[in-house]
C-alpha cells in the first residue's frame, strides 16, 4: 500500500468504517478504502490488487448496499465525488451529456432539466450516483437509466490472465440491460457516461421534479436512513403492495423496521446492524411467500464478510 500511495492524487484509508459510506449508515470497516483521484489512478489500482491478489470491491455512494458487521477483506475502491464532470452538448434536436460516474443521479437530473434537456425527471428522487445507477439500471416512472445510455467508459481488465487494466469505451449497442440488472462484468470500474437525451422544456421538466419529489416526502421515510427499495418487482404485482398485504409493515428486528410509511423499505431507526437487517428480510421474505404465494428477490447488494 505505500508504493500505491506514492504520488497518489485520491485518499488510502485503512480500516474505513463503512457505516460511513453506505445510506443505511451499516457496516463493519474495510481492510482499505481507496478514492482514486482520476481514471489514470483508477487503472493503477485495478493493477495493484491483480499484482498483489488483493480481493476488490467497487461501490460508488453506498444506496444500495448493505455491508456486513464484520466489513469486507481486501480494498474498496470508490468512485466518488472525484469523478463529478458534467458536459452537455446540443446536437440538432437531441442533447448528448457525458457524465462522470461519481455524480449525483438526483444532481444529474436536476442540472439537465435546468439546461432545458429532458429525460432525467423520473431519476430527481432516486439516491447515489450515476455509475451505481448504470450497475443497477435504476428506474423509476416506466424509464430507467439504460435506455439513455450510448457508451460507457470503463477501466477493466484485459488480456489472457486479466491482470492488467487498460481504459476502453463501450458502446451502447453491445449493453444489454434489464431490470434492475446492470451489464458490466465483475471488477469492471464505470468511469464515465454518454446519454442521449431528448430537448426539454424547463419550466414543465422542473415542476416535473417537483411533483415527484413532494410524493416521495408523502410516501416513502426519507427521514431515517435506507437503502430505498429492498425488493424487486416481481412479475404481475408490486413488492411495497404484497409487503403490506401480508401485515408486515412497522415489522421490528433490532434497529430495523420494515417502514411504517413504505412497505418496500427497511429503516434505520438507530444502531441497527446488518444482521437485523437480514433478519428482516428473511421473515418478509417468508411472511409474503406464505400469504401472497410470491417469493420476493433483494434488489440491494450484499456486501462483505460473513457474519
Amino acid at each position: 500500500m505505500a508504493k500505491l500511495a506514492v504520488g497518489f492524487t485520491g485518499t488510502i484509508r485503512q480500516n474505513a468504517p463503512m457505516q460511513e459510506y453506505t445510506s443505511w449508515r451499516i457496516g463493519g470497516p474495510a481492510d482499505w478504502l481507496v478514492e482514486p483521484g482520476n481514471s489514470d489512478e483508477v487503472r493503477q489500482v485495478l493493477d495493484f490488487c491483480a499484482a498483489n491478489e488483493t480481493p476488490l470491491t467497487i461501490i460508488g455512494r453506498g444506496s444500495n448496499l448493505l455491508v456486513s458487521d464484520a466489513g469486507i477483506a481486501g480494498l474498496v475502491l470508490r468512485i466518488g465525488e472525484n469523478f463529478g464532470r458534467v458536459e452537455i452538448e446540443p446536437q440538432d434536436d437531441t442533447y448528448l451529456v457525458r457524465a462522470e460516474c461519481g455524480v449525483l443521479l438526483a444532481a444529474l437530473s436536476r442540472q439537465t432539466a435546468e439546461a432545458g434537456v429532458g429525460g432525467l425527471e423520473w431519476a430527481c428522487g432516486i439516491p447515489g450516483n450515476l455509475g451505481g445507477a448504470l450497475m443497477m439500471n435504476a428506474g423509476a416512472y416506466g424509464a430507467s437509466i439504460g435506455e439513455f445510455v450510448t457508451a460507457v467508459q470503463v477501466a477493466a481488465y484485459t488480456g489472457a490472465e486479466k491482470r492488467k487494466a487498460v481504459l476502453q469505451t463501450l458502446r451502447g449497442a453491445d449493453l444489454h440491460f434489464a431490470y434492475r440488472s446492470g451489464c458490466l462484468p465483475e471488477h469492471t470500474v464505470a468511469l464515465g457516461v454518454a446519454l442521449r437525451l431528448p430537448t426539454g422544456n424547463r419550466e414543465a421538466s422542473l415542476a416535473r421534479i417537483s411533483d415527484i419529489l413532494s410524493s416521495r416526502r408523502q410516501n416513502q421515510p426519507l427521514e431515517y436512513p435506507s437503502a430505498g427499495s429492498v425488493f424487486r418487482n416481481p412479475p404481475g404485482s408490486h413488492a411495497g403492495y404484497l409487503i403490506e398485504q401480508s401485515g408486515c409493515k412497522g415489522l421490528t428486528v433490532g434497529g430495523a423496521q420494515v417502514s411504517e410509511k413504505h412497505g418496500n423499505f427497511i429503516i434505520n431507526l438507530g444502531g441497527a446492524t446488518a444482521a437485523d437487517v437480514l433478519c428482516l428480510i428473511e421473515q418478509v421474505r417468508q411472511t409474503v411467500a406464505e400469504k401472497t404465494g410470491y417469493t420476493l428477490e433483494t434488489e440491494v447488494r450484499l456486501l462483505g464478510r460473513q457474519n
